[in-house]
């Protein structure tokens, strides 16, 4: 569903206390609904039905409190950071990415609280006067003309500022999906990269990042330039990617071999130097129905196995599979790949420079 859709379908559940008293319901009645958490209060003045709420991805809830803010009497500005990349469908509330930078004391931290959909995020050059509403961060940045955009009559920040600030202000792994997200729509033709745009877009990353160059999370934004792929074709692997590197591997992503049909096969990724590929596999593959098609689940699985089977019988190399679980930490894909055999390496690789290898090192 493209975003004017969604945008539209969230605010079919977005009512304002004017709506609320239209249909019938006072103040005090629409107060004690907020109480009961029959209402989601999403700005003062506008709400949300909580069964729709709750049954909405945590993308389309916060487009709704956008649409809330937009319309309310609230002073925005320019949205940006996790705001704006939703309103440019970025991959930024994938619920199993681990929002965790760097590694702590612990091999593996706990449970980390999740963001929320009701908090927007908007960028100003004007010290912040008077009094705000709550659930409202307020980043202070001089933008240039070109780094504002309007989406669907949002005022937002553009593709590429999104990107250098979510290097700055998310977890990696959320940037990275991201960043990959964006270069598979500006770099990539099925399955055809343009060079020459890809680079670009880095050398453009790189400049953002040269002009603060002891900045904070300066160095993430230069690690992103270096490793961003429009190769990937989802946020599973992009993390897998990155966890990979992590590892020590070094991966050629959508790895090409000639199916029994003749056509091609692409495999999510073959490890360099042995003689295996790797599949990473999420659960919507086969219970999603937008992705099975007419097909049953038990179908997409026998199809699996099957294009398995061929690659292994005509390639000769060992495949390896494994899911979102396993790359919620570098530590936890280690163990997985050792359960198959698989000499882990005891570094980070090198393939991307030593500053990008000391901060693979640090993460999780």
């Amino acid at each position: 569903m493209d975003i004017r859709k969604r945008i539209a379908r969230a605010g079919e559940y977005v009512s304002s206390t004017v709506d609320l008293a239209r249909a019938g319901g006072t103040d005090r009645q629409i107060a004690a609904a907020v109480r009961d958490g029959r209402l989601i209060r999403l700005r003062r003045g506008w709400y949300a039905d909580a069964m729709r709420w709750d049954a909405a991805k945590p993308e389309d809830r916060h487009l709704a409190a956008l649409v809330a803010a937009k319309q309310s009497t609230e002073r925005t500005g320019v949205f940006s950071h996790r705001s704006a990349a939703t309103l440019l469908d970025l991959p930024v509330w994938s619920d199993w990415m681990v929002p965790s930078r760097e590694k702590s004391s612990v091999e593996e931290r706990g449970p980390v609280e999740a963001a929320d959909p009701l908090t927007l995020h908007t960028t100003t050059q004007a010290p912040a006067r008077g009094s705000f509403a709550p659930l409202h961060v307020r980043h202070r940045c001089a933008l240039d003309r070109a780094d504002v955009v309007e989406i669907e009559g949002f005022p937002c920040t553009s593709p590429e500022r999104i990107l250098f600030d979510l290097a700055r202000t998310e977890s990696f792994e959320i940037a990275l999906a991201c960043a990959d997200a964006w270069l598979r729509r500006s770099a990539r033709v099925g399955y055809e990269v343009d060079e020459r745009a890809w680079e670009s877009w880095r050398m453009r990353l790189l400049a953002r990042a040269g002009e603060i160059p002891r900045g904070h999370g300066v160095v993430a934004v230069r690690v992103l330039a270096a490793l961003a792929d429009p190769r990937a074709d989802s946020p599973l692997e992009s993390v897998s990617r990155l966890r990979l590197l992590q590892l020590g591997f070094e991966v050629d992503p959508q790895f090409r071999v000639v199916s029994e049909r003749g056509t091609l096969l692409h495999l999510d990724f073959r490890f360099r130097g042995l003689n295996v590929f790797g599949e990473c596999d999420g659960k919507a593959k086969y219970l999603d129905p937008d992705l099975r098609g007419e097909r049953s689940a038990d179908e997409v699985f026998a199809e699996e196995k099957r294009r398995h089977d061929w690659v292994t019988g005509t390639t000769r190399m060992r495949g390896v599979r494994w899911g979102a679980s396993d790359v919620l930490t570098a530590a936890r894909l280690g163990r997985r790949l050792r359960s198959f055999g698989l000499t882990v390496p005891a570094r980070p690789t090198l393939e991307f420079g030593s500053e990008a290898a000391e901060f693979l090192k640090r993460l999780l």
